[in-house]
């Protein structure tokens, strides 16, 4: 699903008429999300899964047309781990 889809879907859903306030309520939800990541490395929504701020190594890349191996740059990265209400809801499976 696209953030277009995405937004359209939202829109549908929620009966909000206005495009750039759904827009504006999404960029919200992600700005907090990664402030949270900045300040705690973790965020946890419980029974729906981990977002979680992890580092990766550097580490050497190999590319036929380069002459010499190089290495990548450490960096950080944001993970999902999915939980298993979310996993129940995804393949349909609503028991609750």
């Amino acid at each position: 699903m696209t953030e277009g889809e995405f937004i359209r879907f939202y829109k549908k859903r929620n009966k909000i008429k206005n495009h750039k306030a759904v827009k504006e309520k999404i960029d919200l939800f992600w700005n907090v999300l990664l402030k949270a990541l900045e300040e705690d490395k973790k965020v946890v929504f419980k029974d729906w899964g981990v977002f979680e701020k992890r580092e990766i190594k550097s580490r050497k890349i190999k590319v036929p047309m380069w002459e010499e191996e190089r290495y990548t740059g450490p960096k950080e990265v944001i993970k999902f781990r999915v939980g298993k209400s979310l996993i129940k809801i995804a393949n349909g499976d609503r028991d609750e």
